[in-house]
């Protein structure tokens, strides 16, 4: 342990490291910030694109040590309403981009409405808690203005559906 300790110390020298980070900005410019210097710098939604930038990173490299590198597919990242912090489309832009070059998928999650942002996704699905109080159950239903494209309603004078898969993505792995 000791002689590890040495080797890091004689590696880094009496100057110690600097870590800098690219900015996400709208024209990508190069301009780096120190770390300790980010919160002070950066807005909110660029924190979290940059923060996203970092695991789609580190998700590409940890599916290389693992031999995965020809595989298109590096994990899969859950945003918890990132659209309520990083609204702006080149911040969701630049996540995708980064997200889609390093073979690692976004599920994003949220509350808010907000068509702007919603726009930049290729499939939208909008869940809402319904309860049909007089039978006594819950469902989810996706609602209407954002299923075009998607299977036409189904017969009236045909049998009853009670359930429907309206959207699905798939992912198989190569042999």
């Amino acid at each position: 342990m000791s002689l590890l300790l040495r080797g890091v110390a004689a590696a880094i020298g009496p100057k110690g490291v600097s870590v800098e980070i690219l900015k996400p900005d709208a024209v990508l410019r190069a301009e780096r910030v120190s770390v300790g210097q980010m919160s002070d710098v950066f807005s909110g939604g660029q924190l979290l694109t940059a923060a996203i930038a970092l695991y789609c990173t580190m998700a590409a490299l940890r599916a290389n040590d693992r031999g995965q590198s020809q595989l298109r597919h590096a994990g899969t990242l859950f945003l918890d309403n990132p659209i309520g912090r990083a609204n702006a489309t080149y911040l969701l832009e630049l996540q995708r981009a980064v997200a889609d070059a390093l073979g690692v998928q976004l599920i994003y999650t949220t509350g808010l409405f907000d068509t702007t942002a919603l726009a930049e996704f290729p499939l939208v699905i909008r869940l809402r808690n319904d309860a049909d109080l007089r039978a006594g159950l819950k469902y989810i239903s996706v609602e209407e203005h954002l299923r075009p494209g998607l299977p036409a309603p189904q017969d009236p004078d045909g049998p009853t559906i009670h359930g429907e898969i309206t959207a699905t993505r798939m992912f198989r792995k190569p042999e």
